[in-house]
């Protein structure tokens, strides 16, 4: 039987998940992963390094070469972890810490100016772009920076520990951030499914077990 992952089921994890269907989008698609590192997040660190594993052999196996996956942290400030790196090329990519500033308040801006910066410094052109952003939400941005910056992504979403879909953090309530959806997951095999979630929803294929 096959296995939706917005109804009927869920697989265990990206390991036995495949996309499904004749791929519809003519280009490089690029998924941005942004982890959350302020102290509020701190118990989620180990969950993300191990969804982020499963990931790359997922779209080592299941994109095309040249699709792009980049990651940045940040709390109030980021830097990024991973420079954009094709998707043939993840089973060597080593990411490192980075170096983002712990501080009283965390800003969502300067982790999506690091992805654009790396985009545009050697990524290359992205036909589709997605995001998933590991977080709380609980952010000190002025929403009028956000806009902008968040039109850069055809979808992003906030993948909120132990919420339900419908959260909504308060600066993403503005109309302008339609493009902005809110997942909960609670391990890394949820928050790895996401990941597969947010890449079928750019090449317009289907998430399934296999």
């Amino acid at each position: 039987m096959i296995w939706y992952l917005n109804g009927g089921g869920r697989s265990d994890s990206l390991g036995d998940a495949t996309l499904a269907g004749a791929r519809q989008t003519d280009g490089r698609v690029c998924l941005d992963v942004a982890g959350d590192f302020s102290g509020s997040m701190e118990d989620n660190v180990e969950t993300r390094s191990a969804a982020l594993a499963l990931l790359k052999p997922f779209m080592a196996r299941e994109m095309r070469p040249d699709d792009l996956l980049t990651t940045v942290a940040f709390a109030r400030t980021a830097s990024l972890t991973l420079a954009p790196t094709r998707a043939a090329d993840l089973a060597e990519a080593a990411g490192t810490p980075g170096d983002q500033k712990p501080g009283q308040y965390t800003y969502f801006a300067p982790a999506l100016k690091a992805l654009d910066r790396g985009h545009g410094e050697g990524g290359g052109k992205c036909v589709r772009r997605v995001l998933v952003a590991i977080t709380d939400g609980e952010f000190s941005d002025d929403v009028n920076e956000l806009v902008p910056l968040i039109h850069h992504f055809d979808r992003v979403y906030l993948a909120v520990p132990d919420q339900a879909a419908g959260y909504r953090p308060v600066v993403f309530a503005d109309a302008r951030l339609t493009a902005v959806v809110t997942e909960g997951f609670d391990d890394a095999e949820a928050l790895s499914l996401l990941y597969g979630k947010a890449l079928a929803a750019a090449t317009g294929q289907r998430l399934v077990h296999r």
